[in-house]
């Protein structure tokens, strides 16, 4: 459930390019189910662009925020690594070992 959601984006009409490249990410733990991002890109199209998301009640929820100018953007998150399961209403840790056969 989105409990804030901001966006403002002005872009170039006339870029035919459309080239997106990401530029690079750091990421890390925050304790036992935090976790940050910050990720660096490059994206043609957009002159200015300003985000502000904050979430809840659904996989990975957070806060982010995220500024570009000419087409460079910083986008940085801090969010929970767990799965909000609706039937039980409640965030559950995943077990992915029974999606993938291991082999020992």
């Amino acid at each position: 459930m989105n409990i804030l959601n901001l966006r403002f984006e002005f872009t170039n009409p006339f870029d035919r390019w459309d080239f997106f490249k990401n530029l690079g990410c750091l990421h890390g733990d925050m304790g036992m189910y935090k976790a940050w991002e910050l990720e660096h890109t490059y994206y043609s199209p957009l002159l200015l662009d300003c985000e502000l998301s904050l979430i809840h009640r659904c996989d990975h929820p957070g806060f982010e925020i995220g500024i570009g100018i000419l087409g460079y953007g910083i986008h940085f998150r801090i969010y929970d690594t767990r799965h909000w399961n609706y039937d039980l209403n409640c965030y559950e840790e995943r077990d992915y070992s029974e999606y993938f056969e291991i082999n020992h």
